[in-house]
């Protein structure tokens, strides 16, 4: 590997040659402004608007003037890290390697050097979009990725975040499709990543790089049109971006749409993919692929799962790590922020006081949650703060349209959950802050990898509670990475909470308008959803019913399992856990054949009892619910066109069947009920005994004996005892009667 390696994207000479940007997020889905308008909302820039406008607060004698020697003071972190420690680490992750190095080819021959596309044996329509794209010289994964990739091998890559992986594989796959024939169209390339984002990044990168062919791509994601990529799916396109959900999806219930001509299969970020819960999903797709085809798997993480799904799709892959997928880069600075015990609600003063004087453009901050990411989003806006917002509980629209804002500069600050933390290229990041401290070591390398990409210097910011000391010290210590402590101003950040305190009103009034508008937002729809049904009928039900891959049960089981693989814990535990694991298993491997049977017939005997338990408390929760919704009166209209719907189409298909019986009138019904009334208590009279019968016959009736039982079968002691006790009472009463007389 070149370690001296820098990007060139400049020519040499002085003149700034002019560069098209990979990333584009505006083409693919319509405008915010657009989406607003059906639905009559507003956004929340327009809410902060409204509100900054009905107070006449002035804010200009706000102004802060603080002196920013003290922000600036940054000294060594006290705590170094040990080289005997991360010696002994290295060590122990090369001797398990070795044990994997069986099932992967050998690399020799692989050159981590290029000084230009031009030796990887690149077109020219290729070389003349790299070059419009500013890039000059093949990075180390690049330059060992293609030549491989172009002979056709099963490739399974790792490396550091910013290193051009999406080149890496996109470059040989174009570099094959133009020798493809061109007489029978069909998908020939599909390319699976975890999120849709990351989809539309790479779609983009893509078609900028054929832009000078006749290549076609495709975009196959959720949040978008379902009918707009089922025509252009049907067209079939050359190459497939897509999720793997929407993609199984299409190939189900999309006529004239398979992949019996794919030649390559690209799984980018595959853990990200196992950690998302896509399994499943990966593993259907893997199986609709043809056999004979070329793989390429890249992950920064090697984990068993990975391990895995390589064995299961890849065949005799070659292995390419340019980089420790571990390791941060080195043109990048990191500093913590240290807060103190019972001062953990400052994060936010923290936050808006580093954007406010010193982070001033080009940040992105990391929340945990996607709650606290919107709040965040409104107080940056009430003081104001350019910033856009990119979470889950946004539209597709609007994420696209916060990504491609932040992009062009609109916006100085992206406020993100981990969504955007993985494979997102976003062009001049120069600050990453974590408002909350990663739980593990890989989420926080991906995080603070959104900077300092290809060379630049960039600058991450950790806020640090007592309570994550000593997991950003294991985490630092496993990254490599040497912290630097960060001082902020006492006096910024009191004036920063104070100004947080006024504006909890209008906070508190913007969330409630929100939620107003949500619940009409959904009163609309439902209505609009009972109108369609109506209108619609014959149309709605004519449609084939979509099917999947999976049974309820099977969602059921993988639902009840995967809550326990999204539980935090620290990189030490994680350890500790699969050390046991292994440990358990090894010692099962050496017991004797007996003993591991009984264990197996006891662990399928609980499981068996556990399942039975889910189904009986199954039952019971529906009987309950059954009860509680028997008089709710709050029943949808769309429930109640539906169920109006349905039982006309069942009554109808009964009619033409001949299994429907008209309905009798009232009178016909009411004669035939008190004719059966009467039949009932003409029976009941018979079965009575007469009145002259004794009570002895009535009651003394032999009981019925058991099947199996002879006659003379032995009584149960007790009984014989009794018995026995009566036959004495019997003869003692007869003695008696003799004396007397």
């Amino acid at each position: 590997m070149n370690k001296g390696f820098t990007w060139d994207g400049l020519d040499g000479g002085g003149a700034v040659a002019v560069v098209q940007s990979p990333w584009e997020f505006s083409g693919y889905a319509k405008a915010s402004e657009q989406e607003h308008r059906e639905r009559n909302t507003t956004s929340i820039d327009h809410k902060i608007k409204q509100r900054l406008n009905a107070e006449d607060v002035d804010q200009d004698g706000e102004e802060e003037n603080h002196d920013e020697q003290g922000e600036k003071d940054r000294g060594q972190d006290s705590t170094d890290e040990d080289e005997k420690e991360q010696l002994d680490h290295s060590q122990r992750k090369k001797s398990l390697d070795s044990k994997k190095e069986k099932f992967f080819s050998s690399n020799h021959g692989a050159s981590f050097n290029a000084s230009s596309f031009i030796e990887l044996n690149v077109s020219r329509p290729l070389l003349r979009a790299c070059d419009a794209l500013g890039y000059r010289q093949p990075t180390p994964i690049q330059a060992a990725c293609i030549p491989l990739a172009l002979a056709g091998r099963d490739i399974c890559g790792s490396a550091v975040t910013g290193s051009g992986k999406t080149a890496a594989f996109a470059l040989p796959i174009l570099e094959r499709l133009l020798f493809r024939p061109r007489r029978i169209p069909a998908i020939r390339v599909l390319i699976i990543t975890p999120t849709r984002e990351l989809a539309v990044q790479l779609h983009s990168m893509i078609e900028k790089l054929a832009q000078f062919t006749d290549i076609r791509c495709c975009l196959v994601v959720g949040g978008l049109s379902s009918k707009v990529q089922e025509v252009a799916l049907r067209t079939h396109p050359d190459i497939v971006v897509a999720t793997p959900g929407r993609m199984i999806d299409h190939l189900r219930n999309t006529q004239s749409v398979g992949l019996e001509e794919l030649a390559i299969l690209v799984l980018d970020e595959a853990d990200r993919l196992l950690e998302l819960g896509f399994r499943e999903e990966i593993h259907e797709l893997v199986k609709l692929c043809p056999s004979r085809r070329q793989t390429m798997l890249f992950s920064a993480t090697m984990t068993d799962e990975v391990s895995e799904l390589i064995k299961l799709s890849l065949k005799s892959p070659v292995r390419l790590s340019a980089d420790p997928s571990t390791e941060r880069p080195s043109t990048l600075t990191e500093e913590v922020i240290r807060i103190r015990a019972g001062h953990e609600e400052d994060k936010e003063a923290i936050v808006l006081s580093l954007c406010s004087r010193s982070l001033k453009s080009k940040t992105i901050i990391f929340s945990g949650t996607k709650v606290e990411a919107h709040r965040l989003k409104i107080l940056f806006g009430l003081s104001g703060l350019k910033s856009a917002e990119l979470h889950g509980n946004l539209t597709q629209a609007q994420r696209l349209e916060a990504l491609e804002a932040f992009r062009k500069q609109e916006v100085d600050f992206l406020i993100a959950t981990d969504v955007a933390a993985r494979g997102l290229d976003i062009i001049g990041v120069e600050s990453v802050i974590n408002l909350e401290c990663p739980k593990e070591i890989k989420t926080y390398v991906h995080r603070v990898g959104r900077t300092a990409r290809a060379g630049r210097h960039g600058r991450s910011v950790t806020l640090m509670t007592e309570q994550d000391r000593l997991l950003l010290k294991a985490v630092a210590k496993r990254a490599g990475s040497k912290l630097q402590k960060r001082v902020v101003a006492a006096t910024s950040i009191a004036s920063w909470r104070e100004r947080i305190e006024k504006m909890e009103e209008d906070l508190v009034q913007i969330l409630q308008q929100e939620r107003e508008e949500k619940f009409l937002r959904k009163a609309e729809m439902e209505a609009n959803k009972a109108q369609n049904m109506m209108d619609y009928e014959a149309e709605i039900f004519a449609r084939p019913k979509k099917t999947w891959f999976q049974s309820q049960q099977d969602k059921t089981r993988i639902a009840k399992v995967s809550p326990a693989s999204y539980k935090a814990i620290s990189v030490d535990e994680g350890e500790e856990l699969q050390k046991k694991e292994k440990r358990k298993a090894e010692t099962e491997k050496a017991l004797p054949r007996k003993k591991r049977r009984r264990l197996e017939a006891a662990r399928e005997t609980a499981e068996e009892g556990a399942n039975e338990d889910e189904n009986q408390h199954r039952k019971v929760r529906g009987r309950e619910r059954g009860k509680k919704n028997k008089n709710n009166p709050g029943t949808s209209l769309v429930d109640i066109g539906y169920r109006r719907a349905k039982a006309v189409k069942a009554a109808e298909k009964a009619r033409q069947e001949g299994r429907f019986t008209p309905r009798k009138t009232s009178s016909d019904h009411t004669k035939r009920k008190k004719k059966k009334k009467d039949a009932e208590d003409e029976m009941v009279r018979s079965s009575k005994p007469e009145a002259g019968a004794s009570r002895r016959d009535a009651t003394n009736k032999k009981p019925k004996r058991k099947p199996g039982v002879s006659k003379r079968s032995f009584k149960s002691k007790a009984r014989y005892g009794l018995l026995n006790f009566y036959g004495k009472l019997q003869l003692l009463f007869s003695r008696y009667k003799r004396r007397r007389k």
